[in-house]
């Protein structure tokens, strides 16, 4: 159902095939550059600890509410910014944005994945039974980003051939992202204001990269994302109140999250019409009595 059509080429922007291999050649060193800088930040990350861990107590809503700021907390955050620089780093080698010369406005878009991934990372690595399973890990994680900035750096020009696979690539790794992390910040059944606020910050970094590439606009990308995640925060606040298992919950936010993408990406391509509701709202029944069916405690 949901697809992701290719935008046209920027009139700004002329693939000049004398540059392409120069470009490819300096992408290439910059990516195994950030794989083994996150790679190591990561395994760091199983070893340093914090000499203690800081508490903060608020009121909010008109009751008392803690905040833990534990050394997985600190390293995501590192990791997340390392990330994020990385893959600044490495997009900056593709010639379309040479040509332009330096912008966040044009790049920021393409930080939320790998940022994603290394937090999915320091979170998921720690909890693996030994050593051993551990640096098998770290190998997955190194694998996953170096494919994910490939992925990005094929999708930066959308006349390119590899367009399309990068696309699929990204939309495979985003929703898989996204469900991970769902089903990480539910099963711990916090207050809704954490829990919701983390569901829709992870909703709109991610819708963020499922939406960059129907529209080159940033700034509608950016308003539509944020929808997304008001939706997916509402959404978290609502299943609070339903005890549900943490894998049940994850796969009710997944679903929600498709749906809701699906949607922005049609309003953005001015495709969204009587016939494109209706396929939705069929999917979202199969999709709703797969879930009961399935999920445990529904």
């Amino acid at each position: 159902m949901q697809t992701s059509r290719g935008l046209q080429s920027s009139p700004h922007f002329t693939p000049n095939p004398l540059h392409e291999q120069p470009a490819e050649s300096e992408f290439r060193g910059r990516v195994s550059v950030v794989v083994w800088a996150v790679v190591a930040a990561t395994a760091a990350s199983l070893f340093i600890r914090l000499p203690g861990t800081l508490e903060i107590s608020l009121q909010a809503l008109g009751s008392p509410i803690s905040l833990e700021i534990s050394d997985t907390f600190v390293m995501a955050g590192f990791l997340a910014l390392l990330a994020a620089s990385g893959t600044e780093s490495a997009i900056r080698a593709h010639p379309r944005f040479r040509s332009i010369g330096f912008s966040l406005g044009a790049t920021w878009s393409y930080w939320a994945l790998p940022a994603a991934l290394s937090v999915l990372a320091v979170i998921l690595i720690p909890q693996l039974p030994s050593r051993i399973t551990q640096v098998g890990g770290l190998l997955l994680q190194g694998m996953l980003v170096a494919v994910t900035l490939f992925a990005l750096f094929s999708t930066v020009d959308p006349g390119t051939p590899g367009f399309r696979r990068g696309r699929l690539v990204l939309n495979v790794l985003a929703y898989t992202s996204a469900f991970a992390l769902f089903l990480l910040v539910y099963q711990t059944h916090t207050r809704s204001l954490l829990s919701g606020s983390l569901v829709a910050t992870v909703a709109t970094l991610l819708a963020v990269e499922l939406l960059r590439s129907t529209t080159e606009s940033n700034e509608r990308v950016l308003s539509h994302a944020v929808v997304v995640g008001l939706v997916l925060g509402e959404s978290t606040w609502a299943l609070n109140y339903w005890p549900l298992p943490g894998l049940t919950g994850g796969l009710l936010l997944l679903l929600i999250f498709y749906l809701i993408v699906g949607l922005a990406q049609h309003i953005l391509q001015n495709h969204l019409t009587r016939r494109v509701l209706v396929e939705f709202a069929f999917f979202a029944l199969f999709a709703l009595i797969l879930i009961a069916v399935v999920g445990p405690g529904f």
